[in-house]
């Protein structure tokens, strides 16, 4: 016969996990995948723009012509523009990267950056920017605030990580630990 503690861990090991994050599919990728991969693009172009002959082909490899509607030289000029703060987006992305793949959780968690800050961080820089107003418009098209909620969630399953309620699982999905048994009786 199961004591009451025993059987309130039973049902707690057969209670499914709740994914708080999944990486997107390779077939399908967010909003969110393809904006960091275009940005990934976009830093590529300005570090070695000077010996490529086109900004097409250094853009076409980061996804350019998978955005509706595709991003012009002119959007590709304003989002330069704020350069410094587009490089802290993907600081913050590999920042999240590293703690998901971390063999030393406590290093990688002392080195997350919020990517829905730098979001907003480089939004705001675009917007002081007169330059960035073909970007901001682009921006808006594609999906702003969208990006900015997955960026969020995906932030949340970080902090969810980093503070051990959760755990990083097959296909580097996050998962939320069951609770405990005795949040279960309170």
């Amino acid at each position: 016969m199961l004591t009451a503690t025993q059987s309130a861990s039973v049902s707690m090991a057969r209670r499914p996990s709740v994914l708080l994050w999944a990486p997107p599919a390779d077939l399908k990728p967010n909003i969110l995948a393809l904006f960091l991969k275009f940005c990934r693009g976009c830093d590529d172009y300005v570090w070695n723009g000077f010996w490529r002959r086109g900004m097409d082909g250094t853009l076409c490899r980061y996804g350019r012509y998978m955005f509706r509607p595709v991003p012009s030289r002119g959007v590709v000029i304003g989002l330069s523009a704020a350069w410094s703060e587009l490089r802290k987006i993907l600081l913050a992305d590999d920042s999240f990267t590293a703690l998901v793949q971390a063999n030393e959780k406590s290093k990688a968690a002392g080195r997350f950056q919020s990517l829905k800050a730098a979001l907003i961080w480089f939004r705001l820089s675009l917007d002081q920017d007169v330059r960035a107003v073909e970007a901001r418009r682009w921006l808006d098209a594609i999906g702003w605030q969208s990006i900015l909620a997955l960026a969020g969630k995906r932030d949340k399953a970080a902090e969810r990580l980093i503070a051990g309620t959760a755990i990083v699982g097959p296909a580097s999905k996050i998962l939320a630990l069951p609770s405990a048994p005795a949040e279960v009786a309170a």
